[in-house]
């Protein structure tokens, strides 16, 4: 049974090319067909399924094995062997026209779906909202590649990755957003709305992974650009990543001086709601590193009342983070210690790893102000292992560093060396759950989705092999286009790439070219 392409529509991929992910195993929520098949339309030459045969045509296919059925974020979801999506791709290419319009519906479908999200991130459900990103991962990717490799297609690609900011942001995958967005800035140079938010996304994203005078020369472009458009809503989120480089770059009275500005000024026609509370987090930052822990603790009081009027949590987590700072300006140990643990769970909830690595060190700290040095050793050893995958030097900053620096001397004195490396092996072997868990001081419960702790990926050495296959992948290759380049057998190919998603600790193809593109 040949699925038709009238399926796929808004509602499911069937026949939609998926990227396979590293089980040789492509996800669709195909499921969702039943419900969302009422605006496909039979197209000429194509054999179309009317909506009350969509259920039982799904049914006969998970009968017949050709899809698995499974749980899933949102619902049921199917899966589908990639051998079986190679042979649908085949057919489907028998007819003109038909591959490119199954993966431009898939496209506008994911596209809908990332705008629906992005606009209901600040408001309560983020967690279900990052679940059903990450489990789209395959469709978001395969979306974004049809987009920037199709003549015509590319803008479509630039508004799909920059609209993902929250994601790439908040969830833990700047480095695949960066990406994603060097390709779709490369593809569309034209000065558009959607360029300019690409750029400061890209900006902000290139700030988080250690490049702070790309991020700002990109903020600064994006800025401009969305003066020269009229757009003051891109405007002013271009001026939040401006804003906070300087902070993190060091320079305090410019960044205070930036945020009150920007925070007086208030929310403009269009912002984010998560830019216009991230302003007061920024603001309250400032002021807590300067010292003005009361004028902090008003700002965080504002931001805090603005997250609860919406339902919103990873902003929120990023307040009682502030809150916690302005508590240790204070001395008040225990009150820091609450806020800092109840951010950490807000921002493992939504996978935020930029949030844990920096409310990891700040519960480091309070703990060896409270005198417990071997805890405070050992989420120091999980905190280094949760920045090797960000920036091991934590961007430079000496609000950062020194902290961290004052930690380890602290606990150093009371434990000895050998007593703080021991403890410091522990926690950088613990994975992310029960990092947590240790840092919260309760049993860890894994989120879905969690895995060991990354690699140092500058530790990895790949073969010549797999060096080479590494390349390709990078250049968006298949499994069996590697294959033919270096004439081998697909199963081969397959192999290779499993090993090195193994050795990098990655959970995906698109990882991988991250990583290549990091090391050149």
């Amino acid at each position: 049974m040949t699925p038709s392409p009238a399926v796929s529509g808004s509602g499911g991929v069937a026949v939609s090319p998926a990227v396979p992910g590293p089980g040789g195993v492509a996800a669709h929520p195909v499921g969702e067909a039943v419900h969302a098949v009422g605006d496909c339309h039979a197209r000429p030459g194509t054999v179309g399924l009317r909506a009350d045969e969509v259920l039982d045509a799904v049914a006969g296919l998970v009968d017949k094995s050709v899809l698995c059925r499974e749980p899933g974020p949102g619902g049921v979801r199917y899966r589908m062997l990639d051998t079986l999506r190679q042979y649908g791709l085949e057919r489907l290419r028998r007819t003109a026209g038909q591959e490119g319009a199954a993966r431009r519906r898939q496209r506008d479908r994911m596209l809908r779906r990332v705008e629906d999200c992005e606009r209901g991130w600040f408001g309560p459900g983020q967690p279900e909202t990052v679940a059903r990103l990450r489990a789209d991962r395959d469709n978001l990717r395969a979306a974004l590649d049809f987009s920037l490799s199709t003549p015509g297609e590319e803008r479509a690609g630039l508004r799909l990755a920059g609209t993902l900011w929250f994601y790439w942001h908040a969830c833990g995958a700047p480095r695949e957003g960066l990406y994603w967005l060097d390709r779709a800035l490369a593809a569309s140079p034209e000065p558009t709305r959607e360029r300019a938010r690409g750029l400061w996304v890209a900006g902000l994203l290139a700030a988080i992974t250690q490049d702070f005078p790309r991020g700002h020369r990109q903020a600064t472009e994006a800025l401009a650009l969305a003066r020269a458009l009229g757009d003051t809503a891109e405007a002013a989120h271009a001026e939040y990543v401006i804003g906070v480089i300087r902070l993190f770059g060091d320079d305090l009275p410019g960044a205070l001086t930036h945020f009150e500005t920007t925070v007086a000024r208030g929310p403009v026609p269009g912002q984010h709601l998560s830019l216009v509370g991230l302003d007061q987090v920024e603001l309250a930052c400032a002021l807590g590193f300067l010292g003005e822990a009361d004028r902090a603790v008003e700002i965080c009081e504002q931001a805090l009342r603005l997250c609860e009027r919406h339902g919103e949590q990873w902003v929120r987590s990023y307040v009682l983070r502030i809150l916690a700072l302005a508590h240790t300006v204070r001395r008040d140990w225990p009150r820091a210690e609450r806020h800092a643990r109840e951010a950490l769970r807000l921002k493992h909830a939504v996978h935020d790893i930029i949030g844990m690595a920096l409310t990891l060190d700040l519960l480091a700290s309070i703990a060896g102000e409270r005198g417990a040095h071997r805890h405070a050793a050992l989420l120091m050893g999980g905190a280094d292992r949760v920045w090797a995958d960000i920036d091991t030097g934590r961007w430079g900053a000496h609000t950062l560093n020194s902290v961290r620096r004052d930690s380890e001397e602290r606990a150093c004195r009371a434990l000895g060396r050998d007593g703080f490396e021991r403890a410091h092996r522990c926690g950088g072997g613990l994975g992310l759950a029960e990092l947590v868990g240790q840092a919260l001081q309760e049993p860890a419960r894994p989120r879905p989705g969690d895995s060991p702790a990354p690699h140092d990926d500058t530790t990895v050495r790949l073969t010549r092999r797999e060096t080479e296959v590494a390349l390709l992948v990078a250049e968006g290759l298949a499994n069996q286009q590697i294959a033919d380049r270096l004439v081998i057998a697909r199963r081969t190919a397959e192999g290779h790439v499993e090993r090195i998603l193994s050795k990098l600790g990655f959970s995906n193809r698109s990882q991988i070219a991250a990583w290549v593109t990091a090391q050149r």
